[in-house]
């Protein structure tokens, strides 16, 4: 059977969203991606559509931007857009602007799917690049590739997706010592140096997703990220 073609809007041009439009045209969507900084004339039409993702980093204005979407999705009565929220999961480190923002995007509609993203990975995003010759705490790892963001992204839109939260990390972690240096002597920058015990923090698991979407992680060990 044919897949329906969508119209789908991406607010945030970014390392995510670029690639996400990519591949969502790849598939013969109609995709159009916005950046925060943009001429108001091309908003026409931008909010008409299928599906859109919310893939604009956290800031000052970030729960302003949220209440605008939804604002300016609630005009167009004809389409029931899916939302998409591209949360963190800095959400279980208590992290009071993204809980705001998670909580303001349900109020303004239930169905909303919120993905809660690890650690972004892959491409020229190296784990252990900016912390050469620095030293920092060893603490375990909650990565996840952008393969599979966008992976699971296209699959909550093929699928019609709603009202769900779902953790999107890599089922096999590992730790920063561990993958950093692994990472300096593959790619040949200057190690980081590590203190003390490992740092502890909430242990993560995309179980639920896999199981409700039927998704493979594509990258499911981070130690084979940049491979």
């Amino acid at each position: 059977m044919t897949k329906k073609k969508k119209k789908i809007a991406i607010l945030g041009c970014g390392w995510v969203g670029n690639a996400l439009k990519a591949k969502l045209e790849a598939q013969g969507h109609e995709v159009n991606c916005l950046c925060r900084d943009v001429n108001m004339d091309s908003l026409v039409g931008f909010y008409n559509c299928d599906a859109l993702i919310i893939a604009v980093p956290p800031s000052d204005e970030y729960l302003d931007v949220i209440e605008d979407v939804y604002f300016s999705v609630s005009l167009n009565e004809a389409i029931k857009t899916q939302m998409i929220l591209l949360s963190s999961t800095s959400f279980y480190n208590d992290n009071k602007l993204i809980i705001e923002a998670e909580e303001l995007a349900k109020i303004k509609d239930e169905d909303t799917v919120i993905l809660r993203l690890g650690g972004l990975m892959g491409y020229d995003r190296i784990a252990g690049k900016y912390t050469c010759a620095k030293t920092i705490e060893d603490s375990p790892t909650n990565y996840v590739h952008r393969d599979d963001v966008i992976g699971v992204i296209q699959s909550i839109i093929e699928q019609s997706i709603r009202n769900k939260i779902f953790n999107v990390v890599a089922p096999i972690q590992s730790t920063k010592k561990e993958i950093f240096t692994q990472n300096s002597k593959n790619f040949g920058f200057e190690e980081t140096y590590f203190s003390g015990e490992v740092k502890p923090i909430k242990p993560l698991s995309s179980s639920i997703l896999c199981e409700v979407l039927g998704y493979k992680f594509q990258k499911e060990d981070v130690k084979n990220f940049w491979s």
